[in-house]
């Protein structure tokens, strides 16, 4: 009896620990492909022209990548509980154009150098902040549940204050986006407390979901990364 037992446990240790593999692996190859797409991207005028229109703009900017990303992400998690890998696909392939477009128009008009100097430096900072939070997560027993409707507030207050800025105070437009990488990084704590907590049935929603969220850190960081990097070349 207590032999079975063992082995039963020994098995649910085995799954989890394949699960979480499995997720880890979907959801750094959908980053690894998405970094490369918006760099290579930066590279092409048209693109980056493109961009520059749609991004110019607060308000034009807040509604393409809510579309894109946040679109992208709600059909990619339809698809997942459906079991419908092809709208599973075309929700994420959304969400890749959305973040590549943003990252694209970030580098746009850097030196190739300086554009991989940033990425890199992004990179690093990205997985360290991605080991902080799952170290928090997994090593506590602190209950993340909420902090999904609090990245929702979070994305709503960048909304707010980046409007405010808009239209009377500039610097305000600072702060949103400091909101806004406060808003991911909630998120991703909250994606892989699901994960811990084995909230969704699909590996596959699990490592979208934290794709989602890593690529918001990674974008936010290369923007101020730059910003860091031009004022010490000036």
């Amino acid at each position: 009896m207590s032999g079975s037992f063992g082995e039963q446990a020994v098995n649910a240790t085995e799954t989890i620990d394949q699960n979480l593999n499995k997720i880890i692996g979907i959801a750094t190859g959908l980053v690894a492909v998405n970094i490369l797409l918006l760099l290579a991207l930066s590279f092409v005028p048209p693109v980056v022209a493109l961009g520059r229109v749609l991004f110019g703009n607060f308000f034009l900017g807040i509604a393409v990548f809510a579309v894109t990303v946040g679109g992208g992400s709600w059909v990619a998690s339809k698809g997942t509980q459906r079991g419908s890998l092809p709208l599973a696909g075309a929700g994420v392939t959304l969400t890749q154009v959305g973040y590549a477009l943003f990252g694209a128009t970030i580098l746009g008009g850097v030196a190739a150098a300086l554009k991989l100097t940033a990425v890199g430096i992004s990179v690093v900072v990205t997985a360290g902040i991605t080991g902080a939070v799952a170290y928090v997560v997994f090593t506590t027993n602190r209950d993340f549940s909420s902090w999904q409707n609090y990245s929702f507030y979070c994305f709503i207050g960048g909304f707010a204050v980046g409007a405010v800025g808009f239209f009377v105070f500039q610097p305000l437009v600072i702060l949103a986006s400091l909101i806004f990488f406060a808003a991911f990084i909630v998120s991703l704590t909250y994606e892989i407390w699901a994960v811990k907590q084995n909230r969704y049935a699909s590996d596959l929603r699990n490592a979208i979901g934290i794709y989602v969220a890593v690529m918001g850190v990674f974008v936010n960081v290369l923007l101020w990364v730059l910003r860091i990097l031009e004022l010490l070349d000036a």
